[in-house]
């Protein structure tokens, strides 16, 4: 399993700030996308203002994915 966090606007729109995506094998960025946006219908749109961080660190759209990571979904933040 690989533990997802959401975080602001896409944690609302799921109705969650933690799931479960249950990977075998490395899997690709696109291939988690691809569940989230089955599992969450709600975040359709999400994915071109997004970043993805695992393990705490930010990754790109060619990373792998592996059993054990944590993967953050974060959207565009502001502050001041």
């Amino acid at each position: 399993m690989v533990r997802v966090l959401l975080f602001s606007q896409v944690a609302l729109r799921a109705g969650t700030g933690v799931c479960e995506w249950p990977v075998v094998g490395p899997q690709s960025a696109q291939a988690f996308w691809e569940w989230l946006l089955l599992d969450h219908p709600s975040l359709s749109g999400m994915r071109e203002f997004c970043r993805l961080a695992r393990n705490g660190e930010y990754v790109g759209e060619g990373e792998c994915f592996v059993a054990g990571d944590e993967l953050a979904v974060i959207p565009p933040v502001s502050g001041g």
